[in-house]
């Protein structure tokens, strides 16, 4: 007598559903709600996003603009009560002789004016007090105070040069007979 081997077949119920796999990783249609899961996910979640957006405001502040420039303290750039200011005497108007002139009152009023030349232009309407070392103007008001001139005459250009000493460069114009000291 022989004997048959048969192959085990799945078995199907009548409606043709699969049986559900029993045990602890099964899902269930009807499950509870796992609030410890899902307020840990949450918090994970909620710390990603604070750690992306401490990310990004580092990133910003360091790389943002790229022209941040050192603020450097009028007291650091004024010049010392015991130094002379140094300063520039341009003629920017033409006539001559008025900036040995203007150089000479500034040098009897304790100012060391280390250049004395003519301006680039010659057709400068305006006397012009530069600062070229606070831009708070602090030693181009010492200047203008000398000559008599309001804060209208004043402005700041920094010096692009390190080498630089000049303090405040005065540049003469064709308004020098307005000027008291241009009578002296």
């Amino acid at each position: 007598m022989k004997r048959r081997h048969q192959m085990a077949t799945p078995s199907r119920s009548k409606s043709g559903s699969r049986a559900k796999p029993a045990g602890r990783m099964a899902k269930s249609d009807n499950a509870p709600f796992d609030l410890r899961r899902t307020l840990f996910s949450l918090f994970l979640w909620v710390l990603g996003i604070a750690n992306l957006v401490i990310i990004a405001f580092s990133i910003q502040n360091r790389f943002a603009t790229g022209n941040e420039h050192t603020i450097i303290s009028d007291a650091a750039v004024v010049a010392e009560p015991n130094t002379v200011m140094k300063i520039e005497v341009l003629n920017g108007c033409g006539v001559d002789g008025l900036a040995r002139k203007f150089a000479d009152y500034l040098r009897t009023q304790g100012f060391d004016p280390v250049t004395i030349t003519n301006y680039d232009r010659q057709d400068i309407p305006r006397t012009m007090v530069i600062d070229r070392a606070s831009n708070a103007y602090v030693n181009a008001r010492q200047v203008a105070k000398t000559l008599g001139l309001s804060d209208d005459y004043i402005s700041y250009l920094a010096s692009n040069r390190p080498e630089d000493v000049v303090a405040v460069r005065v540049i003469i114009g064709q308004d020098y007979k307005s000027i008291q000291l241009a009578s002296k």
